[in-house]
């Protein structure tokens, strides 16, 4: 008599694991490109602070010379921001065009993208990232920082 071994559960054990690997890659993709897209996007929001801060320095001459008070010279301060953003390989953007825009502010908005490691296994090798920054002129009567 012959007694036969392994029969037909041979082999199940290898399909587990390739699943189990191949989960266990998509969950360790997930937590890793999130957590770089988080620094990506905080990055992001600095490089557009930075910039509305150059761009809020642009000053209206005319306006101000004209006792029309302190205004951003708004074509001045997107060059500007521009100029900044410009060794980071990113560029300045105007806010959402039904966002009302003040003379006295600026918003400047950053759209990029984060190169995945891991997702780019699964099909994803890019996520966006949005950063926005703002600065508002004030003169040497008012308080700063809204206190």
């Amino acid at each position: 008599m012959r007694v036969r071994r392994g029969g037909r559960d041979r082999g199940t054990i290898s399909i587990f694991v390739a699943l189990g690997a191949t989960t266990l890659m998509l969950f360790l993709g997930i937590v890793l490109d999130c957590g770089g897209r988080l620094r990506a996007i905080e990055r992001t929001d600095a490089l557009a602070e930075e910039a509305a801060r150059v761009g809020g320095q642009q000053i209206d001459e005319g306006a101000l010379l004209g006792g029309k008070g302190l205004k951003i010279d708004t074509a001045a301060a997107y060059a500007a921001a521009d100029a900044y953003l410009k060794p980071y390989g990113l560029s300045a953007e105007p806010p959402d065009p039904a966002e009302p825009a003040t003379a006295t502010s600026i918003t400047i908005v950053i759209n990029t993208t984060y190169r995945t490691a891991l997702l780019g296994l699964f099909d994803t090798p890019t996520l966006t990232v949005h950063g926005t920054g703002s600065a508002t002129v004030v003169d040497g009567r008012e308080k700063t920082g809204g206190a």
